[in-house]
């Protein structure tokens, strides 16, 4: 009876806070909705985990609540555009889920597969351009005043809908071709290979004035917002939805891939590669796998992006973006899909809130702290604080040593040698 009470009093408590949270935006604008609602999640996200852990239920790293924390989080996209359904918030919730998309896909490389790989914005920078480049045709050259032949190999202008299954494919292939490094290089040498790609990406779209339009880049792209709509409450309403199937696409093909076989197979890699090969387990060939589901996911939301700002420039390679996105993932948890969602949402509601900062670039040095802190004092982003609370309460005084005072090694040369039959323990 107790717990139930106790399990009233606390579902009772964050019912009450989640009412709140919906009542932040009537006084403080609609902005601000996204930050309450961060702090909402990752307050139901260390519940949940807590109460977890207490009870013991858990013994592997999926969670039998997670669909308390999925459910709550599908509410809130279904309310936000009801309560705060303005074009501005509109617009930034289609940048979040985009983000979003990209980092459960970065998810998969850096945390399941354990791989120092930057080249996310690479991939769906690349891949957005391939599909603006077949969505336009030759204003922007001319526009730009270059004289240029025809398209590449005569190519001809389609439509957003094609436009994106080309990214997609285009994603796929530079996904694949960035994966044979990985089969050589390790730790930080392909962490600087993949920074490099986003360089060099961005150098040779800005020099390219024929085919991708130079510093400018391309515009015009084909639109799967009707044009009738463009810059319309409606149109926001049709992108908003738009992105957020996007991103519920990416966290099925997270869970998919997380959960599943492959999954299994790239963590045991990541601890040890040795035993993974012990084990029959073809390292490459998983490896290949995760790079080129994650680049496919990649390209489709780079050409979901070109075909929702009709844009695409060098501007989308900047080290800036790499190093937001980067932040969102460590912050939250790199290895916790509810980790990545509270991580992004928190960073996506710092960006803009202070975008018109003087100057700009000083809300990434608050981003830069802020994730320091978090590094300091959470081992695993933000979600794995009850867990790493817990481990800190059960560990004793002397920590690393046995409860008899001990050191580890000695606890278990005592405890071997107890085991032993007379006659058989070595003699002083």
């Amino acid at each position: 009876m107790l717990r139930s009470r106790n399990d009233l009093l606390h579902w009772g408590g964050l019912a009450v806070l989640f009412a709140l949270a919906l009542a932040v935006p009537f006084v403080f604008g609609s902005l601000s909705i996204l930050g309450s609602m961060t702090v909402f999640l990752l307050l139901l996200s260390w519940s949940i985990s807590w109460r977890q852990g207490e009870q013991k239920e858990e013994h592997d790293r999926r969670d039998r609540s997670s669909w308390v924390f999925w459910g709550m989080a599908g509410i809130i996209a279904i309310l936000i555009p009801l309560l705060a359904g303005t074009p501005f918030f509109l617009s930034v919730m289609v940048a979040f889920f985009i983000y979003l998309s990209w980092n459960v896909m970065w998810g998969l490389v850096l945390g399941t597969a354990g791989l120092q790989s930057f080249a996310t914005v690479a991939v769906a920078g690349i891949a957005a351009y391939a599909g603006a480049y077949v969505s336009v045709g030759l204003g922007t050259a001319a526009a730009a005043g270059t004289s240029c032949g025809g398209k590449l190999f005569g190519m001809p202008v389609f439509e957003w809908w094609v436009a994106i299954p080309v990214a997609t494919v285009v994603g796929a292939i530079v996904g694949f071709l960035i994966s044979l490094p990985a089969i050589r290089l390790r730790g930080i040498y392909f962490a600087l290979l993949t920074i490099g790609l986003v360089e060099l990406a961005r150098s040779y779209a800005g020099q390219d004035k024929c085919n991708l339009g130079g510093a400018q880049g391309l515009y015009g792209v084909s639109s799967f917002i009707p044009s009738d709509l463009a810059g319309s409450l409606l149109g926001y309403q049709y992108a908003y939805a738009a992105a957020a199937g996007l991103a519920l696409i990416s966290l099925i093909i997270y869970w998919r891939v997380n959960y599943g076989r492959l999954g299994l197979l790239l963590r045991t890699a990541r601890e040890s590669e040795p035993v993974a090969e012990v084990l029959g387990i073809d390292i490459v060939r998983t490896r290949l796998w995760i790079f080129l589901i994650s680049s496919a996911v990649l390209g489709a939301s780079g050409g979901f992006y070109a075909a929702y700002y009709n844009s695409i420039s060098p501007n989308f390679f900047s080290f800036s973006t790499v190093l937001l996105l980067f932040a969102m993932i460590m912050i939250g948890g790199v290895n916790s899909p509810r980790g990545i969602l509270i991580g992004t949402m928190l960073l996506t509601f710092v960006d803009k809130r202070f975008v018109d900062v003087d100057p700009p670039e000083a809300r990434y040095i608050f981003i830069g702290l802020l994730l320091l802190l978090v590094t300091l004092i959470a081992s695993d982003g933000l979600v794995s604080l009850p867990d790493q609370l817990r481990r800190r309460r059960a560990t004793p005084a002397g920590r690393g040593t046995d409860p008899t005072g001990d050191p580890p090694e000695e606890a278990a040369a005592i405890a071997q040698e107890t085991r032993m039959p007379p006659g058989s323990r070595p003699q002083s």
